[in-house]
């Protein structure tokens, strides 16, 4: 069940937030951290936004198109973890094959729905967006494009 305060509002998370350098590079088989989003002091944040509805009327969505410098979209799994500030994974929130996640750019009805998570993170905790390609592969941040909505709260 989602906290409903009337402080809260949907945020959206990028590439240029969740992919720390121009180009990492990735071996098959285990997962890599592409980057990660620290939350700042005063703020606390859930992944997801809203409720789930259905595919056309959910509110939150998730959009994720990690690709090379060909460019062409990397096939493998991504995954998205909650990180405490002493770097211990808290939980895995979310994780999906790209091929089901980047069919879309453009149409939010036709992207992931994304509900807002009951896990809240607070001061200097981290999201971290992972990737295990199923051929060894080098993410570009240029090419690629995420976009993970999340829901804010001040304190």
């Amino acid at each position: 069940m989602s906290r409903k305060y009337s402080n809260q509002y949907r945020s959206t998370l990028n590439q240029a937030q969740l992919i720390s350098s121009a180009t990492v590079a990735c071996p098959a088989g285990t997962f890599t951290q592409l980057g990660e989003y620290q939350v700042v002091p005063g703020d606390m944040i859930a992944l997801g936004y809203s409720d789930l509805d259905d595919q056309s009327g959910a509110v939150g969505r998730i959009y994720v198109n990690l690709q090379n410098a060909t460019p062409a979209v990397i096939p493998g799994t991504y995954r998205l973890a909650l990180m405490s500030e002493a770097d211990r994974q808290l939980s895995i929130e979310f994780e999906c094959r790209m091929e089901i996640s980047s069919t879309n750019p453009s149409d939010r009805t036709k992207q992931l729905p994304f509900e807002v998570s009951s896990t809240w993170l607070t001061n200097f905790k981290r999201f971290q967006l992972s990737f295990n390609p199923d051929v060894s592969s080098t993410v570009v941040l240029a090419n690629s494009t995420v976009l993970v909505d999340i829901t804010k709260e001040a304190v």
